[in-house]
């Protein structure tokens, strides 16, 4: 009688950088993309509900 064992081993390995030398936002820049995407997904709602009005 044949037995079939599969066995499957992935091995990773994670590195990570120094947080020193990774670019860090400023407050400010942080501030401008929270804005500029909240205006997005305004114009995007504001554009769906268009949408949906014309469908009668």
């Amino acid at each position: 009688m044949p037995i079939e064992i599969r066995e499957l081993i992935i091995k990773t390995e994670v590195r990570t950088t120094n947080s020193n030398t990774q670019n860090t936002l400023k407050s400010e820049d942080l501030s401008n993309l929270k804005g500029q995407l909240l205006e997005a997904c305004k114009q995007m709602f504001a554009k769906e509900n268009k949408r949906a009005s014309y469908k009668r």
